[in-house]
């Protein structure tokens, strides 16, 4: 019974799904428009059509590496729960598990574990085949990528990686050589909760008489200097004891470390590739270093902008930014859910372009966001790779859906101003190279900037050039030698 009413949901979520074959080797719902929101994406009718390749697994466990959930890291894509609990995210889980089974005939088995390289490794060298899909940090599925230990998912037929539930961008920035041995795509929330964003609060806005952001989005003109001038002036010192603390009030709120995500905001990127899909370093220059400038001039202001720190925590900092103390915060998306339960309104924004001269809002992932890999040694490596897009499409499909559009659309975002933020965040975040293997210490180069408030670039550069271009040529000789 219970089995049939979480298919019912899933029939819900999947209108219009088709079990016609097209050919003897894929099975396609009928052809549906591109989707224009990812919340459009659980009406089904939204989504192109997916191409999932034909098997049966004849009932045998379908076994997923996860990560233990601790700190921000909340492990629940694949969780089973025994009956259907009302919670949108959780009951799109199971829809989501149930598909994947009643299409393969398999039983999907996660696995949680707090050393998953290491769980990793030891199995793919010993030949044992415990896992059919591993779900690591990105930081570390990178180490065992460069020993040999991953299969190439570009030599996976049953792959689609132009598809909306894989990211395209990622995609083309993780490869080397041509060869992409692990990616992001909608296959686990945790990668959306270390996603890179900012929120303000209304009220401040109000009270301060200041216009609302999303106008300068609309028109491009949200940039640093925009947010700057809408910070300035906020400051308030609400206990008046001439001190600046954790009991006053601020136009900013910024953590040190968050000027890597701001970088990637200005639209840098630590490395792209050439035309042999061959990473090179691309920070060294001039507008970098007026990137750096400008960041370090909003963050040192202290009577517009507060670190972290004056309040503890990242998750302590959620109260001061409920209690009408903060009008902009830097954040991530696990940090939004956790304030849904916040009386004053709020919206969510993109981060700010460097200037009016960028074209596009560019978002990036934590580097402890998980992607997602394939061991080397699976029996049947076409196998898991339709598994493995059956998961992601239905991701997209149930899950994703459920977390943006219900969990934060409705449960947190008060306005339709707020749906529009979210979309050009999720569909402009990326990672690169240089962000994952953090050659040479090129992604914690920053940080020192903002901790003591000194661009030092030119020289912090030079000091670790020839540590990075090493690292480089490494993992690129490294990847040349794996079939």
């Amino acid at each position: 019974m219970k089995k049939i009413i979480i298919l019912f949901i899933v029939l819900i979520f999947i209108i219009g799904c088709s079990s016609g074959t097209e050919n003897a080797d894929t099975k396609e719902t009928l052809p549906f428009e591109q989707t224009e929101s990812i919340a459009d994406a659980s009406e089904g009718n939204k989504l192109p059509a997916p191409k999932l390749t034909e098997y049966n697994l004849n009932g045998r466990a379908f076994n997923i590496l996860v990560p233990q959930s601790v700190g921000w890291v909340n492990s629940r894509d694949y969780e089973i729960f025994p009956e259907l609990s009302g919670e949108p995210v959780n009951d799109a889980v199971q829809a989501r598990i149930i598909a994947v089974e009643e299409l393969y005939n398999c039983v999907i088995k996660p696995i949680y574990s707090g050393t998953m390289i290491a769980d990793a490794r030891k199995d793919i060298l010993a030949e044992g085949n415990a896992y059919d899909i591993l779900i690591p940090a990105m930081t570390e599925v990178s180490q065992i990528a460069g020993e040999g230990l991953l299969l190439d998912m570009y030599t996976l037929g049953a792959l689609y990686f132009e598809m909306p539930w894989w990211n395209s961008s990622a995609c083309d920035n993780l490869s080397i050589m041509g060869k992409l041995y692990y990616t992001l795509g909608d296959v686990t929330l945790i990668a959306y909760d270390g996603l890179s964003t900012m929120i303000f609060n209304k009220e401040l806005l109000i009270s301060n008489n200041l216009e609302t952001p999303y106008q300068y989005v609309y028109n491009k003109t949200w940039t640093y200097d925009k947010l700057y001038s809408m910070c300035k002036g906020v400051s308030r010192d609400l206990n008046g004891d001439g001190i600046m603390d954790k009991d006053d009030q601020y136009g900013l709120l910024a953590d040190n470390n968050s000027i890597i995500f701001m970088l990637y905001a200005g639209g840098e990127r630590l490395v792209k590739k050439n035309s042999d899909d061959i990473p090179y370093p691309t920070i060294n220059t001039d507008r970098v270093i007026r990137i750096v400038d400008k960041i370090l001039e909003i963050y040192g202001d202290s009577t517009t902008t507060s670190p972290t720190s004056v309040f503890g925590d990242h998750g302590a900092a959620n109260a001061p930014f409920m209690n009408n103390q903060i009008l902009f915060r830097i954040t991530s998306m696990f940090r939004t859910t956790q304030i849904r339960e916040m009386e004053s309104d709020f919206g969510f924004i993109p981060q700010p372009k460097f200037d009016e001269l960028q074209a596009d809002f560019q978002h990036t992932y934590s580097y402890a966001s998980p992607g997602v890999a394939i061991p080397m040694n699976v029996p049947n490596p076409q196998e898991n790779g339709a598994v493995l897009e059956a998961l992601a499409y239905y991701g997209r499909l149930t899950v994703l859906p459920a977390y943006y559009e219900i969990n934060l659309q409705t449960k947190i975002t008060r306005d339709e101003d707020s749906v529009v933020m979210l979309d050009i965040i999720f569909n402009t975040a990326t990672t690169d190279l240089g962000f994952v293997y953090n050659f040479g210490g090129m992604r914690e180069m920053f940080t020192p900037f903002v901790a003591n408030m000194s661009n030092t670039f030119p020289s912090a550069y030079a000091s670790i050039e020839t540590k990075l271009l090493t690292e480089i040529d490494k993992i690129v000789n490294t990847f040349s030698s794996l079939s």
